[in-house]
């Protein structure tokens, strides 16, 4: 059988590159709230400020506290909380900053990598994004230096994904893994367990992932709940405690495991059909499958950012119609890389929707491309169309038919039509 979904797995391994500590449990029938507890929420030291709206996507206005910032935003927060957080003494603070700093940054990046195939790539890091990783990386290896376990811990995921300027070295990984979870840090746990899986030794693997869900750790839920429902490594399939486990990996949720609550709203919803859990362990429920895929929203999982835009496009999970709420999240997953969600951004703009954002043909254009090149094939039938009518570019029927046969060669049955 397959480890996981495919479909879930992709994003995973950008996702776990940074460490954070399980979040307090939460009741999944209410909103989510900030991943940081109070003690840490280092965004109370950064000053308020109202930017100007530079970009062409809609500003929200008073978004509810469940709806995750848009990058700017969270740019902007990280920026003015920059030396406050240097000069305080809270080094969980410190670390849950640097932490956030360095996904931001690493997304930056490889946002920049990804759209640097249609355009000129920037001549330099922005100012702000090279401070932000500057700082961040000098206090992680400060902490680490004076064995902070979770400073331990991050250090380690740099050396195993060879991350940040970081020669890849999964040797001295695991030993920074180790130490960590000598010192009680269970999501160390779940990564030992995870380098175990991969070197096909299944027995250790699962005997550090049972150490993390004994610690409580969402990671080590949800991984050895998937294994659990599917019957993996000598695991006997057991539906009640499979989904128990995928419950528990959704109550305690964090940004470097946000996958549990995705999946366990998925199975909710009855959208994941790669695992078919009978009703008698799971119940429908979807307002409880919209909290659940709300908060792995608000946590960064792209295929919850995707879903959300879905959602408030076409009015399911118990979604209202808001074509800005729903550009919002579609951005926020292209960011990441979701070709489906470049492709959702394209047909807003292609048309645009009156008093919330104008149609524009450049941007349709552009975002069908992104999809297209993301292996998309309605964005390479988008692209053959464009090309064809002349849309944004001048019409050019050669270029049109070289996308179309993409668009047919990726099971697009419509542009096979249009070869002639």
């Amino acid at each position: 059988m397959p480890e996981m979904p495919e479909n879930i797995q992709d994003g995973i391994a950008h996702l776990e590159l940074e460490a954070n500590s399980p979040a307090p449990s939460q009741h999944l029938d209410h909103a989510p709230n900030s991943p940081q507890s109070s003690s840490h929420d280092y965004s109370r030291l950064a000053r308020s400020t109202e930017e100007p709206n530079f970009s062409p996507f809609p500003k929200l206005h008073d978004p509810p506290p469940n709806v995750p910032p848009a990058d700017e935003q969270n740019e902007s927060t990280l920026e003015h909380a920059r030396i406050p957080v240097l000069n305080s003494n809270d080094p969980d603070m410190q670390l849950a900053w640097a932490q956030d700093a360095l996904i931001h940054v690493d997304a930056a990046i490889m946002h920049e990598e990804r759209i640097s195939q249609n355009q000129p790539a920037r001549p330099v890091t922005p100012q702000v994004e090279h401070q932000l990783r500057i700082d961040a990386m000098n206090i992680v290896t400060f902490l680490a230096d004076q064995h902070h376990p979770k400073a331990e811990f991050m250090r380690g995921m740099w050396l195993e994904f060879g991350k940040f300027g970081l020669r890849q070295d999964k040797r001295e990984a695991f030993r920074c893994y180790s130490r960590a979870a000598d010192k009680g840090y269970s999501r160390a746990e779940y990564r030992i367990g995870m380098q175990y899986e991969q070197s096909n030794d299944p027995i250790k693997a699962l005997r550090h992932y049972h150490r993390g869900v004994d610690a409580g750790d969402s990671a080590s839920n949800y991984r050895l709940g998937m294994m659990t429902l599917r019957g993996q490594h000598g695991q006997p399939q057991d539906y009640a405690i499979g989904v128990e486990l995928i419950r528990n990996a959704a109550e305690t949720a964090d940004e470097n495991a946000p996958q549990g609550a995705y999946v366990y709203g998925m199975l909710q919803a009855r959208e994941l059909p790669q695992i078919n859990v009978p009703e008698m362990y799971l119940p429908f429920d979807e307002r409880s499958a919209r909290a659940n895929i709300e908060k792995a929203a608000y946590l960064r999982f792209a295929k919850a950012q995707l879903k959300m835009g879905s959602a408030y496009e076409l009015c399911t999970l118990g979604c209202e119609f808001d074509p800005a709420l729903s550009l919002h999240y579609y951005a926020l997953a292209a960011r990441q890389g979701e070709p489906e969600a470049d492709m959702a951004i394209s047909k807003w703009f292609l048309c645009g929707y009156e008093g919330v954002f104008d149609k524009n043909e450049e941007l349709a254009y552009t975002y069908a491309q992104r999809a297209a090149q993301g292996g998309l094939a309605s964005g390479a039938f988008a692209m053959g169309y464009f090309n064809e009518i002349g849309m944004y570019v001048p019409a050019n029927r050669d270029k049109a038919m070289e996308w179309y046969e993409k668009a047919a060669k990726a099971g697009n049955e419509e542009a096979a039509g249009r070869i002639k």
